[in-house]
């Protein structure tokens, strides 16, 4: 099983030197900013596709350091013979809502025929459509949590691709929340799924590329699997840092900061009685209600001391979705470091102090709690938070799990 196509060079050189040893093929390139797996590919090793039938997992996200779509950038060279596209949720051109099926057919810019990954009976390519291809690359842009679909994708990719026998490229891009923190619990057996097909914690503090070494080998997916590293990467980089235009992931991460507070919030959204900046100018960064005292919640939650947030209180009106045009309060959310941020830490933490001030309003009801068990991973948490358990009681619930995930974790990280 081949795991990574910059090894042949050195079979002895340590993981984390691998990006180190891309950039020395890249003598030219500033340090001014990251380089991402598609600027190295264009760069250096697109012979490893020549002769060969691409196919092309994309979306909006997948653009150079000059915005430039890998899509176009591929089309337009030569030495790459782009024969397919294959569609995540959200469509190729970003353009279709969460949930909703994505449409295959033919692309109408480059004309290129769509498979979809997503409106299926399942979410991964077909065999008759990886009949068509020699060799698939991904390159998507992650958000880091769990809970996003697109890292699911690119494992059912590698899975569908183990099947049938087809090598696959994966383009490194930046973590916006630094590739550092693991945080939340992981997935149980019985909640496996789309928003978790393999049991891993809800932040897992890796980059997209490392996380699929870590699924191939630890998931034992087998697939054969190259994953093409950045340069001037560092771990505990916010997005700001590495100089990369920010793209938004899907239609409510419009943002870097939407991106980081998705893993703080999304489980809240999903009880459908808090808003979370979704239908206002700041998706998934404020927790507001009609019944919320921003004042005194902002500094009830500041006084716990999270790591990396802060909290402001903020007045709005949503223009849609939970409390359409109605005049609510709450504290929009600040990450101040995404190195050091625990988004399920401070989630928990929201919900139990929604639960201790906000008895009378705040409930998960039998219709939601379903949705928030499966976005969590587990019903523990949930169950905990409903008896009047601390934040900190429940994070250690998850403590020892994510210290045996770091562990197995650390022999596929790529970068220091």
């Amino acid at each position: 099983m081949k795991i990574h196509f910059l090894d042949r060079f050195n079979p002895k050189k340590p993981l984390c030197a691998l990006a180190a040893l891309a950039a020395a093929f890249l003598p030219a390139a500033a340090e001014a900013r990251v380089y991402t797996g598609l600027e190295v590919f264009m760069s250096k090793y697109v012979s490893i596709v020549a002769g060969k039938r691409v196919g092309l997992v994309t979306n909006p996200t997948g653009v150079n350091g000059n915005l430039t779509p890998t899509v176009d950038l591929f089309k337009g060279d030569k030495r790459i013979n782009l024969v397919a596209l294959f569609s995540p949720e959200h469509g190729i051109r970003g353009d279709v809502r969460a949930g909703e099926n994505v449409a295959g057919g033919r692309d109408p810019k480059t004309g290129l025929p769509v498979y979809t990954l997503y409106g299926g009976k399942d979410h991964r390519p077909t065999k008759e459509s990886l009949d068509k291809i020699d060799v698939l690359v991904f390159d998507i842009q992650d958000v880091g949590s769990r809970t996003y679909t697109y890292i699911w994708h690119m494992a059912e990719c590698m899975s569908a691709c183990a099947i049938a026998g087809k090598p696959v490229i994966v383009l490194d891009r930046p973590n916006p929340l630094g590739a550092e923190v693991i945080d939340g619990p992981v997935t149980e057996k019985q909640y496996l799924c789309f928003i978790g097909l393999y049991p891993v914690p809800r932040v897992y503090g890796m980059t997209i590329g490392e996380l699929a070494r870590y699924l191939n080998a630890e998931e034992k997916i087998g697939c054969q699997l190259t994953v093409v590293p950045m340069i001037n990467y560092r771990r505990g980089m916010s997005w700001e840092e590495t100089g990369l235009p920010w793209v938004p992931s899907s239609p409510h991460i419009p943002s870097s900061q939407s991106a980081c507070c998705f893993a703080a919030t999304g489980t809240i959204g999903e009880l459908g009685t808090i808003s979370i900046g979704i239908g206002y100018t700041l998706p998934f960064q404020t927790i507001g209600a009609p019944w919320l005292f921003g004042e005194s919640d902002a500094a009830a939650l500041n006084a716990l001391g999270l790591p990396g947030v802060r909290f402001r209180p903020i007045h709005y009106k949503p223009f849609y979705g939970a409390y359409k045009e109605q005049d609510i309060n709450g504290v929009q959310i600040h990450v101040t470091n995404p190195a050091t941020f625990k988004p399920t830490t401070t989630e928990v933490a929201i919900l139990c102090h929604l639960r201790k001030y906000y008895p009378k309003q705040f409930s998960i009801s039998s219709d939601k709690a379903a949705a928030f068990d499966k976005a969590m991973g587990n019903s523990s948490v949930r169950s905990s938070i409903m008896k009047g358990a601390s934040y900190q009681q429940i994070a250690a619930s998850w403590a020892a799990q994510d210290v045996a995930f770091k562990a197995k974790r650390d022999k596929y990280l790529i970068y220091k």
